[in-house]
């Protein structure tokens, strides 16, 4: 009897990336660069920013001119200049003087504090103060933001917002990356049909390349949807053969089970693949065939929609993103608290759906309503993933459950 390939969904995960590759790299323009991932440290060249500089419009004086000052004792100061955001001036200010400044400026050499419009009182030659200022109130000061010689972003970092941002701190205009993965994406089943088609019984719509080629673009991953092949098993062996010297990792869903026309497992043999695991041991999610073919990942997910996104999440995904050359290619762990009661019994690890609310300070999951295996709905408005252990019984509410962040 052939030995069963039967594994937690971490040690899953672990198989397949053992026998992947991470991608080449590759150089381009820092205007490409949004959600790329960096394939070497990059040092900060400058201080952000590099002078002291005011976060405000207002006047920047000798903090120490205000000792004492208020109300009743108001401190007048002559206006000597006016500095704009991308000026400099070389003159120093003196005591009982003061600078116009704009937000953005350089902070004037001898001034060691800025005052906000509208505390002050203004003509055409002097500013009026009525309290007094601390030294350094309102400066920004150099370097705050990054210091010159820091590692603003490190290999393997995911380029978003904040990054790509900080590496146009440092006039940086191109990169090196690590290359993008392309996956391709093949539907098995004599069932399924393409929207736009007419339904009729026995057919049903195919929504599982959906959900996964939307899932691949918000990770910034392109996919190419490779068609629909039918229960036929050379077919797919040939399929699959050919995605594997083309795309750098083939998920193809449906005909994981044991059912007569569920030939996914033999058709990858029959293409030259080996077998890394052929069951998961989780519900939803279990059935499921991953191997590696040409020395291309391939993912055999379950046909049920809830059931091929829970192992594309937990197995899938992390593996991809780790050939993407990302550090932080594992879902996020996190602790939460069960929200409701949930009465079944789990004798398998049981992957819940849900969302988190805020409750006094604390992380509360919110079962979504349908958890169903073949439920598109399972996953609507999904944002978590609550691991119930093995061998448990009905949970009550308030229960502490260990969850992954999607």
């Amino acid at each position: 009897m052939k030995k069963k390939l039967a594994y937690d969904f971490q040690t899953a995960r672990e198989k397949i990336m053992e026998h992947c590759s991470q991608l080449g790299t590759e150089e381009i323009s820092l205007d490409k660069a949004a959600g790329r991932v960096l394939a070497e440290d990059v040092q900060a060249q400058y201080h952000v920013p590099l002078f002291d500089k005011s976060p405000l419009d207002g006047y920047a004086f000798l903090a120490d001119n205000t000792r004492g000052a208020d109300r009743e004792h108001p401190v007048c100061l002559n206006v000597v200049e006016e500095i704009a955001a991308g000026a400099h001036s070389d003159r120093a200010v003196q005591p009982m003087e003061a600078v116009k400044i704009l937000t953005g400026a350089p902070i004037p050499a001898g001034a060691t504090a800025v005052a906000k419009y509208e505390e002050t009182e203004e003509t055409e030659k002097t500013v009026t103060l009525f309290r007094e200022y601390k030294n350094q109130e309102n400066i920004i000061k150099m370097g705050e933001d990054i210091l010159q010689g820091e590692i603003i972003a490190g290999k393997g970092t995911f380029i978003d917002a904040a990054v790509h941002a900080s590496l146009a701190s440092q006039g940086i205009s191109s990169l090196s990356v690590y290359k993008e993965p392309m996956i391709g994406i093949i539907s098995q089943g004599n069932e399924l049909i393409s929207p736009g088609e007419e339904l009729y019984p026995g057919k049903i719509y195919n929504t599982n390349r959906y959900m996964l080629s939307t899932t691949l673009k918000t990770e910034h991953i392109s996919s190419i949807y490779l068609g629909k092949v039918n229960d036929d098993q050379d077919e797919i062996a040939r399929i699959l053969e050919e995605a594997s010297c083309v795309y750098d990792a083939v998920i193809m869903t449906g005909g994981v089970s044991v059912g007569t026309y569920d030939y996914t497992e033999r058709a990858m043999e029959q293409a030259g693949a080996e077998i890394l695991v052929d069951r998961v041991k989780m519900k939803p999610g279990s059935s499921c065939c991953i191997g590696i073919l040409n020395g291309v990942p391939i993912f055999g997910l379950s046909g049920n929609p809830s059931a091929a996104m829970t192992t594309f999440h937990l197995v899938a995904l992390p593996a991809i993103r780790w050939m993407a050359g990302r550090t932080d290619y594992l879902p996020e762990k996190i602790a939460v608290t069960l929200g409701s009661d949930y009465p079944k019994k789990s004798p398998n690890t049981r992957i819940l759906k849900g969302h988190l609310c805020l409750q006094d300070g604390t992380a509360v999951f919110s079962l979504n309503v349908k958890q169903g295996n073949g439920m598109v709905s399972a996953m609507r408005n999904a944002e978590v993933f609550a691991v119930v252990p093995a061998g448990s019984g009905a949970l009550e509410k308030g229960c502490r459950l260990e969850a992954y962040l999607l």
